[in-house]
């Protein structure tokens, strides 16, 4: 039977991995079939709005437009949307299934690979919901499959595919602000991989793939100077500083003593009533901020910023504590998925998939991520001792993953899942990879 199964896999792997993955997607349509609206939500349908209406008068600088494009593109039928995302879950399915097979050359294990990932409800969920890491983690899996595919760690990759990555690097940009650091990252790693042998190309290559992301950068950031008064990807960053600066931000030095006042009554009561929100302490006073203070949104975000930043100059220990706890977080969160369960149609689906999440995935989630890591610095580690001579393609995913974790922790505090998640694909696969090598050596 189990080689029958195998053989079935190897003849028609793709067929039976959409056939699984439509079929996950099908029930949930079913028994859900409901739209995730989340706070965030309503920020990408104003921007959609300002798209659809050329009217740029009341921009306020909260989103990069990607997303809102795509929200008008569909004439903001939100019902053809989902399909549209529920597509790209699919999608993202196969990618990582030939991302997998074309790294390992092993078709068992890229079908099993792609199995599990597509199996989280805590995946499908984010099909159904009206954010970006739906299509956060289908570009990104593109991205890496045109790597691979088009080999472009090698010096004799065609300058047309550097070209086109340096396009998928802009719309991963454009997506989401924070990915700016993967094309930076790919080009320092080429730089560093040919430095003995081809460093003259390298550098050409380099430069056209950081050519669309940076560009995209400077025109959005300059938008924003323009309209809002501050070179920005969003008017956010300020609250985002503000995040991590919270657990001590009764510390700082600062004429602003109404906005600290107020940041710390807030997270003082979150602490004693409600302590897994601290992190959003800044949220919860942020309509006392607005009316007290009499700042518009954006001014409000900038001197946060500039209050978070002094504070992280004067108390650089804390600062860094609370990154290593941020980054922890980052691993192990305890947030849940996104949904609507007052929308879902069956209470025995409802009660199975809290089920399944509350005692099996979540767990496992975590379990995978801890994997991750320990596989992560053993790779690493054997990439020193072998005196830096294998730049492959799993050392770039490695590098990609736990620079995202870095990033992250540096610029916000917070126990959500959604930071973690567009890397969730290829950290699965990781996983994967390194147990299938020890159960072949075993």
């Amino acid at each position: 039977m189990i080689n029958k199964i195998k053989a079935l896999i190897h003849q028609k792997p793709i067929a039976l991995l959409l056939v699984y993955a439509i079929a996950v997607r099908l029930i949930f349509v079913c028994f859900y079939g409901a739209i995730t609206l989340t706070p965030d939500s309503y920020d990408y349908l104003a921007l959609a709005d300002t798209i659809t209406n050329f009217d740029w008068s009341n921009y306020d600088g909260k989103r990069t437009p990607d997303f809102p494009i795509f929200i008008s593109l569909f004439g903001r039928n939100l019902t053809v949307l989902i399909g549209f995302q529920i597509i790209l879950g699919v999608l993202a399915t196969v990618l990582l299934f030939n991302i997998t097979r074309h790294i390992t050359k092993t078709t068992n294990l890229a079908f099993w690979t792609a199995i599990i990932y597509t199996s989280f409800v805590n995946v499908v969920l984010f099909d159904f919901a009206l954010l970006t890491e739906n299509i956060s983690a289908f570009v990104l899996l593109l991205t890496i499959w045109h790597i691979i595919k088009s080999n472009l760690f090698s010096h004799q990759a065609s300058i047309k595919h550097y070209i086109m990555l340096s396009f998928l690097f802009g719309w991963l940009y454009m997506i989401r602000p924070f990915f700016i650091y993967i094309p930076v990252g790919f080009a320092l790693f080429f730089i560093v991989k040919q430095f003995k042998t081809y460093l003259k190309y390298s550098l050409i290559k380099s430069l056209i793939t950081l050519s669309v992301p940076l560009l995209s950068y400077v025109l959005w950031n300059n938008y924003n100077l323009k309209t809002i008064d501050h070179f920005t990807n969003t008017q956010y960053f300020g609250i985002n500083l503000a995040q991590t600066a919270t657990p001590f931000f009764e510390k700082a030095v600062t004429n602003d003593t109404l906005i600290k006042t107020i940041l710390v009554k807030h997270r003082d009561s979150l602490k004693q009533y409600n302590p897994d929100r601290i992190a959003m302490s800044v949220w919860f006073a942020h309509q006392e901020l607005l009316d007290k203070t009499k700042l518009t949104e954006v001014d409000l975000s900038h001197r946060l910023s500039l209050i978070s930043k002094d504070l992280f100059k004067k108390h650089p220990e804390l600062y860094f504590k609370q990154v290593g706890i941020s980054w922890l977080l980052f691993w192990g969160n305890k947030s849940s998925f996104y949904w609507n369960n007052t929308k879902v149609k069956n209470s025995y689906f409802r009660l199975g998939i809290i089920a399944t999440w509350l005692y099996l995935h979540r767990y496992l989630l975590l379990i995978i991520n801890v994997f991750f890591i320990i596989f992560s610095f053993k790779k690493i580690y054997l990439f020193f001792k072998n005196k830096c001579t294998n730049y492959d393609v799993n050392l770039f995913i490695i590098c990609i993953v736990l620079s995202a974790s870095l990033a992250q922790a540096l610029v916000a505090f917070g126990n959500n899942s959604r930071f973690c998640y567009p890397y969730f694909a290829l950290i699965v696969y990781f996983v994967m990879l390194n147990l299938n090598n020890r159960l072949k050596k075993n």
